[in-house]
């Protein structure tokens, strides 16, 4: 009885693996598809909001349907999307961390004839600053 549960386990499995041949799969995006509708339902009990419920429900089934999708090209650009996304705000997030941690040491000041950035150390009264990009000259107090 008991390696007769374990051969239909088996063939279960088998079933899936056949159906799963040339479907997308499982990838970054459809994961994060997946805990996004899991939380804002989670939130939605706590709100009572049926919207929450309709986009967390909306996340999960398109989660669900890229990973047994077969339109493979489409997911890939989609994938390519999200990861240009996620790069750009994590780099937006980390220039405003250093900022933040460099605050005390260094001032951000612009320059007056091409507007870039340009960081120059605190505490040193006025100084020269040649912009390292048009070379124009100017004196600022830091």
């Amino acid at each position: 009885m008991i390696q007769n549960k374990g051969m239909n386990g088996m063939q279960w499995i088998s079933k899936i693996l056949f159906y799963m041949k040339g479907r997308y799969g499982y990838d970054e995006f459809s994961k994060v598809l997946i805990l996004f509708g899991l939380l804002l339902g989670v939130f939605s009990n706590f709100s009572e909001g049926i919207i929450l419920t309709t986009f967390g429900m909306a996340a999960i089934a398109y989660g669900g349907l890229r990973i047994v999708s077969t339109e493979k090209g489409k997911r890939r650009k989609e994938l390519q999307q999200y990861i240009r996304v996620k790069q750009s705000l994590f780099s937006s997030y980390r220039k405003t961390r250093n900022r933040w941690i460099q605050r005390k040491a260094f001032k951000i000041i612009k320059c007056p004839n091409c507007k870039r950035k340009i960081r120059v150390p605190r505490g040193r009264k006025k100084i020269r600053i040649t912009c390292p990009s048009c070379q124009h000259k100017f004196v600022k107090k830091t």
